[in-house]
């Protein structure tokens, strides 16, 4: 990919999107206390506009895209090595998990173990599977209310299984889009409830408000 949509340099704080120089955003969730949210923030690499945009719904959802696993992969790597300050001293890196007959593929783990391939160093704690499973599909949310999508989203955190533990771990929970934040929340509560010591978040894009 030659060009990604880049982040605005007003940005918010805690969840990459877009502001007005000196607007407060208005997503609820970031307004929050983070014990109340679970994440401390979540970085985006990119808005989620073209071509990024086409790119990650053609690898989520269309037959044959699969290669489109080591491009992002390599963006995640990527924002890591030039993020390494910010990012030292985390433990762990998972996705928030798919279910595992995911059609066409689990997209999430394939970017992180493609990320994983490309760390031939192996410097970076990425670990696509195993950490956090989730063994069923639950209901999705998109185009749902706000208490729709909380409610999905709990849903979703509840189903999810840990493989190894989090007790005393910096995480980052990646994944491949950030909207309303409310599966980030949800997932880095249950992490934290687990004993993690921190959960930031890492996605590809950020949706814009209004899209």
């Amino acid at each position: 990919m030659r060009t990604l949509p880049l982040l605005a340099d007003s940005r918010c704080r805690v969840c990459s999107q877009t502001l007005t120089a000196g607007a407060r955003c208005s997503n609820r969730i970031c307004g929050w206390h983070v014990n109340r949210r679970g994440f401390t923030r979540v970085d985006a690499i990119a808005m989620f506009s073209s071509p990024l945009d086409g790119a990650i719904r053609a690898f989520k959802y269309e037959e044959g895209k699969a290669a489109w696993a080591v491009v992002f992969g390599r963006l995640v790597l990527g924002w890591l090595q030039t993020h390494e300050d910010q990012v030292a001293d985390v433990d762990l890196i998972v996705g928030n998990p798919t279910p595992p007959d995911r059609q066409p593929l689990q997209h999430i783990e394939r970017i992180l173990a493609a990320a994983a391939a490309e760390d031939t160093r192996e410097h970076w704690p990425l670990r696509p599977y195993r950490v956090l499973v989730k063994p069923d599909p639950t209901p999705r949310s998109a185009g749902g209310s706000w208490q729709e999508k909380m409610a999905a989203a709990k849903e979703h955190a509840a189903a999810i299984r840990l493989g190894e533990s989090v007790e005393g771990k910096n995480v980052v929970l990646f994944d491949d889009i950030f909207t309303t934040g409310a599966q980030t929340s949800q997932v880095a509560l249950m992490l934290r409830e687990a004993g993690a010591s921190s959960v930031r978040g890492l996605v590809l894009a950020r949706t814009p408000w209004g899209s």
